[in-house]
């Protein structure tokens, strides 16, 4: 096993091949009249669906904000007046999922406390770069809300963002901003019922919420058909399955149940101790250099994991170091095992999904998501496989089953490449185009307008 270390790549940051034939006005929304007289046929590029299969030459025929057919070129009725975008030589892919996703949606806000600039444009560059559905996970709901009503005020497109609220925490939170702290189980239902109400459609668990009540959130979440997805160190992700959590966050959460109850007893004291004991360059880069992610452990917890279909969601691209990094071998090995456990789930059959934390150390803002493609393409996934976990895997984990795929009835998010990333993954940095509930969006005015955010 091998993660390949690239070089700092020379595809340029921002490929917009839109014309000012394609630029138009851009629309906060449109009513369901309106949307059903708008047509837009994308014509010639390569379909892939989301699914695995592939279309070539083929038409995607969209009315308003929804899928109406895809068919051979020629072969579709295109309606009078219809906008027509030449796809021939592109390929095309459903919007993607990302389902861990942080910014700061206010000029001096941070990701997770870390320090790390995420300014309140980022959302928009995820979107010009075609990840078109984001579940952000950490902030306030009315925080979260803000920004999109100020976006919207701008006259600018957003994403679809989708929100969990607050983390959920125990005592001692690592985190306390953006924390909501739960003190006994009547307190767990209190709060996770109250964070449905607000809107969120996710719910996530943080480390050190104790394990009786992570399991009255997943009940109460349960009962409101709302998933809950964890992010573990303390507790084990093996009671934690147990109990029902529907997602991990963080292939690093698993850790201490791939070493010896000593090492995982020892790793588990530390946190507690200190939360920053689960940063690489201290405890967790240790724990995952020295573990094996294809011993008897590894293969016990995917078991499980697969008998109770308990989505993934690595996010090994925020723990690797910068490319030119020196003196980080041992966080290279703890990254490539931690890329080789998530690999060796998704072969077994397990839903592995993509999240991009926002931003990490080997790509720009705005292409964070495209990082983690490429890390789990290097650790041993196709390219196919990635492109579904982008997409359909992520959009059925989320429980959204009006977008992942590419066909007739589904939501109309569309992203068009320049290059095929079924040959090399890194194509998915050379958009051409974007599609956001059938509108074509502007990404020159789009990318710039997110510049005009940053502090």
């Amino acid at each position: 096993f091998l993660m390949i270390r690239r070089p700092p790549r020379s595809t340029p940051l921002y490929s917009s091949a839109a014309s000012d034939v394609f630029k138009r006005q851009l629309l906060i929304g449109v009513s369901p009249v309106e949307s059903q007289e708008r047509w837009l046929a994308i014509e010639g590029g390569t379909v892939f669906d989301g699914t695995g299969a592939l279309n070539e030459e083929a038409t995607v025929l969209i009315r308003g904000d929804r899928i109406e057919t895809i068919g051979p070129v020629g072969q579709v009725d295109i309606p009078a007046g219809a906008e027509r975008l030449d796809a021939t030589g592109k390929f095309l892919t459903p919007g993607f999922v990302d389902l861990h996703f942080h910014y700061s949606p206010s000029e001096s806000g941070t990701i997770d406390g870390s320090g790390t600039d995420a300014s309140p444009g980022l959302p928009l560059l995820f979107l010009a770069n075609g990840v078109t559905t984001l579940r952000e996970m950490g902030l306030w709901i009315e925080d979260n809300e803000l920004w999109l009503a100020d976006i919207r005020a701008r006259g600018l497109p957003t994403p679809h963002l989708f929100y969990s609220g607050p983390i959920l925490d125990g005592t001692n939170p690592a985190y306390p901003s953006i924390s909501r702290v739960l003190l006994d189980e009547m307190d767990a239902r209190r709060v996770t019922n109250e964070l449905i109400d607000q809107g969120a459609t996710s719910l996530k668990v943080y480390f050190r919420l104790p394990l009786n009540l992570i399991r009255a959130v997943v009940e109460e979440a349960d009962r409101r058909n709302v998933p809950v997805f964890a992010h573990l160190e303390i507790v084990d992700a093996r009671d934690a399955i147990r109990v029902g959590i529907d997602g991990i966050e963080h292939t690093r959460s698993v850790g201490p149940s791939l070493v010896s109850p000593k090492e995982g007893e020892a790793y588990r004291q530390g946190v507690l101790l200190e939360s920053m004991h689960r940063a690489p360059n201290v405890g967790s880069g240790p724990l995952w250099a020295g573990l094996d992610p294809s011993g008897a452990r590894a293969d016990a917890l995917i078991k499980l994991m697969l008998e109770r279909q308990v989505a993934l969601d690595a996010t090994l691209a925020v723990y690797e170091p910068a490319f030119d990094e020196e003196g980080a071998d041992q966080r290279w090995a703890g990254v490539q095992n931690m890329a080789a456990f998530t690999v060796r789930y998704a072969q077994a059959g397990g839903p592995v999904t993509m999240g991009s934390h926002g931003l990490v150390a080997n790509a720009p803002a705005g292409l964070a998501y495209h990082r983690e493609l490429e890390a789990h393409v290097e650790a041993g996934m196709t390219p196919s496989e990635v492109l579904q976990a982008a997409t359909r895997v992520g959009a059925e984990t989320l429980r959204l089953s009006d977008r992942g795929t590419l066909a007739h009835g589904k939501l109309a998010d569309v992203v068009l490449f320049d290059a095929d990333p079924l040959e090399d993954i890194s194509n998915t940095r050379r958009v051409h185009a974007v599609v956001l509930s059938g509108e074509l969006l502007d990404r020159d005015q789009l990318i710039a307008s997110a510049q005009q955010l940053v502090p």
